[in-house]
C-alpha cells in the first residue's frame, strides 16, 4: 500500500488589521446624526470625524460637539499646512475634516466615519477612492422640508436655501456605493441597513484599504 501524503492545511487568515473609511452623506434633516447615535448604542466601534467649522455654534451646542468651532483665518491656515484632508463651502460657511483624525484610527485598526455633503464626498472619492460611500436620503423631498420645518433652527431664507440645496444633494445620489432611505418613523431600519453594510465591508475577500 503506498503511503497517504499529508493534506497541508489551510488556514484563512485575514489580511494586515486596519480600519475601513465610510463616508456618510444626507441632506441636512435626513437623520444623519440619529443614525449615528444609534450605530453607537448597539457597539458598533467606529470613530466619527469631528469636522472643523467656521460658522458659530447653535443652541445646544459646544466646542467639539458636533465641530471644532474655529475662525476663518483659523481655518485658512488649516489649509495652508494641508491638516484638511477635504473642506468645502456649505450654506456660507467653511467647513473641513482633520487629516490626522482619519490616519491615526485607521492605523490603530478602528473604522472611521466622515460625515460630508456631496461636494466633500466627491473629493474624498478622487483623493481616496478606497473610502466606501453611504447616501442617506428622506423617501420624499416633502417628507425632507416637514423635518427641517419642524427642527426650526434656519430663518426663512436659510430654510429656502437648504431645500435648494437638498434637491441639488439628492440629485446626486447615483455615484455613491450604497443608498440607504430614512423613511420617517422607519429609523431602526436605516440604521440596521447602515450596520449591514459596515459589516460586508470587512467580509470582502479583497479589504478596501485606504493609503493617506
Amino acid at each position: 500500500m503506498e503511503p497517504t501524503a499529508e493534506r497541508e492545511s489551510t488556514t484563512l487568515r485575514p489580511a494586515e488589521k486596519q480600519g475601513l473609511l465610510f463616508v456618510l452623506s444626507a441632506p441636512s434633516g435626513t437623520g444623519k446624526d440619529s443614525v449615528i447615535e444609534a450605530l453607537k448604542r448597539q457597539g458598533m466601534d467606529f470613530h466619527v470625524v469631528t469636522s472643523v467649522t467656521t460658522r458659530a455654534p447653535r443652541p445646544g451646542e459646544s466646542e467639539g460637539h458636533p465641530y471644532h468651532f474655529i475662525s476663518y483665518e483659523e481655518f485658512q491656515q488649516l489649509v495652508v499646512n494641508d491638516e484638511l484632508i477635504e473642506y468645502a463651502n456649505v450654506h456660507g460657511n467653511w467647513y473641513g475634516q482633520p487629516r490626522r483624525q482619519i490616519k491615526e484610527n485607521l492605523a490603530a485598526g478602528r473604522d472611521v466615519l466622515l460625515k460630508v455633503d456631496v461636494q466633500g464626498a466627491a473629493t474624498i472619492r478622487r483623493k481616496i477612492p478606497q473610502a466606501i460611500l453611504i447616501f442617506l436620503a428622506p423617501e420624499t423631498q416633502e417628507e425632507l422640508a416637514q423635518r427641517l420645518s419642524r427642527r426650526q433652527t434656519e430663518n426663512a431664507e436659510q430654510f429656502r436655501r437648504r431645500l435648494a440645496d437638498a434637491a441639488n444633494e439628492l440629485a446626486q445620489y447615483h455615484w455613491y456605493d450604497y443608498l440607504v432611505i430614512n423613511r420617517e418613523g422607519q429609523l431602526a431600519q436605516a440604521v440596521e441597513q447602515v450596520r449591514a453594510i459596515m459589516i460586508a465591508e470587512h467580509c470582502r475577500v479583497q479589504p478596501r484599504y485606504v493609503e493617506l
